[in-house]
């Protein structure tokens, strides 16, 4: 059975797909800055 989607609904689709890959990869990108802080901060005290 062939699906015959309205241009607005793939368009919301792709929009919604984008937000959150691009809110992922700026949490992901956060939590890998806090995690070289963290390590670093750890390397630093322990010397």
């Amino acid at each position: 059975m062939p699906y015959n989607n309205s241009a607005l609904e793939t368009l919301a689709a792709f929009a919604i797909t984008f937000a959150a890959g691009m809110l992922s990869s700026i949490a992901f990108g956060k939590y890998v800055d806090k995690v070289r802080r963290d390590a670093i901060d750890s390397v630093s005290r322990a010397a």
